[in-house]
C-alpha cells in the first residue's frame, strides 16, 4: 500500500506540471448563448447535428460512445479497492487531472488496487459528477472511457447525474458527450426535475435548443407541477420553446393518422391555435338544443345536448371561468380541451366543438350512453373476468396512443372509463366537473380519488408513463374485486396501505389475472409491467394470451350491450347554463379556446 501511495504521489506531482498545459475546454465556462450568436435559421436548431459538438473542437474528441444500460450503481466502496485510491481518484476529477485519472483507473498500474469510478464522496457525488460540475470534458470522457462499469445515470444526493449537473451549469459540450454515451435524457431528480428543466430554469437557451433535437418529453412535470417549459427563465426562452412546439405540433397535424413517428410528441397545453385544424364554421349556444344533465360538480356541469342542424347527441361540459380562474385552473382546461382535439382514437372520447361565453366555457363531446365503468360497478359489484379483459384491451390501446404523443393520462379510474353505443370503452376526463348527478354514488367513499395515487405520486417523486400502468392495475383489480386495492375509509390508512399495505388477491381469481395485477401494481416505477417497453410488454402478458390486437383495435372484440340511459327532455333554464350573454367579456376571454372539428 505504501508503494501505491507514493507512486501516486509522484503522479500528482508529474500531473501538476502539465496542468497548465491542460486543454482550454468550452466547459469551464456557460455556453448560455443568445440565440443571436448562434448563425443558423431557427428551423435547423432543432435538428440532431454535430453543430457545437465536441467533434469539431480542438481535440477532436470521439463523442459517439457505446451506450452503457443495466449499470447498478456503487453504494459501499469494495473491500479490494483503497479508500486513498477512491479519493485520489476524486481529488483528480475535481482538479481537471485528465491523465491522472487514466492511470488510476488503469488495471496495468494497480491491478485489482485501482480506484472505483463509482466511488461517491461529499454528497454522494461520484467523480463525474464532481467534473460535469466544473465542466471538465477530457476528465468526463476519461472516467466513461477507463471507469470499469461506469454508472453514467448515478444519483448524487439531490437525486442528480451528472447529466443534469453539466445542464443546470450549461456545458453544452459535456452533455452531448453524456447524452451520446448513453445517459437518460429525462431522468428525474428529487424535486421531478429533468436536465431540460435546469437548462430552461438557468435559460441556457443554447443547450436548451440542442437538448430539444434529442426528443425529450416535454411533458414531464417536476414536483411543483411545472414543465420544463413553464419555469423558463427568459423571454428568449419562451421563445425557443414555443417555436419548437409550433413546429412539432405542426409536423404532427400534417402526418397521417397512422403515423407512429416520434416528431408527434405536441405540447397540448402550448400547442398555437395556428396549427390546429380548422373550419369555417363556428358554433355558438344557438346550435344546441339542452335536454339533460348528466352530471355537475364544483367547477360546472355536464349536460346531455342535441345539434339542431344534425340532430346529433352530444355531451356538453360546461366550465365556469370565474371558479377556475379563481383557482389557477385554466392550465387544466386548456390541455382537456387540447388533447381531446388532438388526438384521434376507437378508445379515446373526441371533442367536436369548443366555444366560450362572457361566463362560461364549453367542450363538445362525444356522448356516450352506456355512462361510465364507475357507475357500472356500483350496479354490478364487479365483472366477469372475460368482460373485464375486453374493456383493459381497449383501454390500453387508449393508453398507449397517448403515450405515443407523449402524453400521459394520470387519471384512470372506473369514472373516466366511458362506454359508447356499442358496448365499447373510451377513455375520457370529465376532470374538473364531473360528479355522478343522477345515479347519486360517491366513488367509493369520501377518499375519492385518492384510492386512484400510484406510490410515487403520493410520495411526490415525479412520474412518467409508468403511472399510467399502475392506474391500470387499479382498474383492473377494481372491476375484478369491487373495490380498488389497498382501500380504506381512512385517509391516513389509505394513504399508509398504497405505500406499503400488503396486495389481497381473492383466491377466486386466476392466476393470470393476479399475475398481471402484481406485476401492475409494483411500487417501483421502474421495475413495474410496462416501464421498459410500455404497452408491449403488457399486451404480451399471458392474460391477454390469444388476444388479436389488430382485431381490438378495428373494434372487433364484442362487449356487453350497454344499458342506455333513457333520455328525458328537461325544462332547463339557458341562463343558468350559458350564463348572460348580454354582458360585456371583462377581459376574461381565453385564447384560442374555439374550435371546430375538421370534417374528412
Amino acid at each position: 500500500m505504501k508503494e501505491i501511495k507514493s507512486l501516486f504521489l509522484a503522479l500528482l506531482k508529474k500531473d501538476s506540471s502539465k496542468s497548465n498545459q491542460s486543454l482550454t475546454e468550452e466547459d469551464t465556462k456557460s455556453t448560455s448563448n443568445p440565440l443571436t450568436s448562434i448563425s443558423r435559421t431557427f428551423d435547423s436548431e432543432f435538428e440532431d447535428s454535430f453543430f457545437g459538438s465536441i467533434s469539431e473542437g480542438n481535440e477532436s474528441i470521439l463523442v459517439q460512445k457505446i451506450p452503457r444500460r443495466n449499470i447498478q450503481p456503487a453504494s459501499v466502496i469494495p473491500l479490494s479497492h483503497s479508500n486513498s485510491m477512491n479519493e485520489a481518484l476524486w481529488q483528480a476529477a475535481q482538479q481537471n487531472k485528465a491523465e491522472l485519472c487514466r492511470e488510476l483507473l488503469q488495471k496495468s498500474f494497480y491491478g485489482d488496487a485501482v480506484a472505483d469510478v463509482n466511488f461517491k464522496g461529499n454528497n454522494n457525488d461520484t467523480p463525474l459528477h464532481v467534473a460535469a460540475q466544473e465542466g471538465f470534458l477530457k476528465v468526463c470522457e476519461t472516467l466513461l472511457d477507463y471507469g470499469e462499469k461506469a454508472d453514467i445515470d448515478a444519483k448524487n444526493s439531490k437525486g442528480r447525474t451528472a447529466l443534469h449537473i453539466a445542464c443546470m451549469n450549461g456545458h453544452l459540450q459535456l452533455a452531448q458527450l453524456l447524452v451520446r454515451s448513453g445517459a437518460e435524457i429525462d431522468v428525474t431528480d428529487n424535486d421531478g426535475n429533468t436536465p431540460l428543466h435546469l437548462a430552461s430554469q438557468n435559460s441556457h437557451n443554447g443547450l436548451i435548443i440542442w437538448l430539444l433535437s434529442k426528443k425529450p418529453s416535454i411533458f414531464i412535470e417536476n414536483n411543483l407541477e411545472k414543465t420544463a417549459a413553464e419555469v423558463s427563465g427568459s423571454e428568449e426562452t419562451d421563445k425557443i420553446f414555443q417555436k419548437y412546439i409550433n413546429k412539432t405540433g405542426s409536423q404532427a397535424l400534417s402526418s397521417s393518422s397512422g403515423s407512429r413517428i416520434e416528431t408527434q410528441r405536441v405540447s397540448i397545453l402550448y400547442m398555437s391555435t395556428a396549427d390546429e385544424p380548422q373550419a369555417p364554421e363556428r358554433v355558438s349556444p344557438f346550435d344546441f338544443e339542452l335536454l339533460q344533465e348528466l352530471g355537475k360538480g364544483s367547477f360546472g356541469e355536464v349536460y346531455l345536448v342535441r345539434k339542431t342542424a344534425t340532430q346529433i347527441l352530444y355531451a356538453m361540459k360546461v366550465l365556469r371561468k370565474d371558479r377556475i380562474m379563481a383557482q389557477n385552473l385554466i392550465k387544466y382546461a386548456l390541455t382537456e380541451r387540447n388533447v381531446m382535439s388532438y388526438v384521434k382514437h376507437p378508445f379515446i372520447v373526441s371533442l367536436n366543438y369548443a366555444f366560450q361565453t362572457p361566463e362560461k366555457l364549453f367542450l363538445i363531446l362525444d356522448y356516450c350512453p352506456g355512462g361510465d365503468l364507475g357507475s357500472m360497478l356500483t350496479k354490478e359489484k364487479r365483472f366477469a373476468e372475460e368482460k373485464a379483459r375486453i374493456y383493459l384491451c381497449e383501454v390500453i390501446l387508449a393508453l398507449e396512443e397517448l403515450h405515443k404523443k407523449g402524453i400521459i393520462f394520470r387519471d384512470l379510474k372506473p369514472d373516466n372509463v366511458v362506454i359508447d353505443e356499442e358496448g365499447h370503452a373510451l377513455l375520457t376526463d370529465f376532470g374538473l366537473s364531473k360528479e355522478g348527478a343522477h345515479d347519486n354514488y360517491t366513488t367509493k367513499s369520501f377518499c375519492g380519488s385518492l384510492a386512484y395515487l400510484a406510490p410515487e405520486v403520493i410520495r411526490r417523486q415525479g412520474h412518467g408513463k409508468s403511472v399510467d400502468w399502475y392506474l391500470l392495475g387499479v382498474l383492473l383489480y377494481e372491476m375484478l374485486v369491487g373495490i380498488p386495492p389497498y382501500f380504506s375509509v381512512n385517509r391516513e390508512e389509505l394513504i399508509s396501505n398504497i405505500q406499503k399495505g400488503k396486495l389481497r388477491l381473492p383466491s377466486s381469481l386466476s392466476f393470470e389475472a393476479k399475475s398481471l395485477i402484481k406485476q401492475l401494481l409494483h411500487r417501483d416505477p421502474c421495475a413495474r409491467l410496462g416501464a421498459k417497453r410500455d404497452s408491449e410488454e403488457i399486451k404480451c402478458h399471458e392474460f391477454f394470451r390469444g388476444i388479436d390486437w389488430n382485431s381490438v383495435l378495428n373494434r372487433e372484440l364484442r362487449p356487453a350491450a350497454p344499458n342506455r340511459k333513457v333520455i328525458k327532455q328537461e325544462n332547463i333554464d339557458p341562463i343558468k347554463v350559458y350564463g348572460d350573454l348580454s354582458i360585456q367579456e371583462k377581459g376574461n376571454a381565453i385564447s384560442g379556446w374555439s374550435f371546430v372539428i375538421k370534417k374528412i
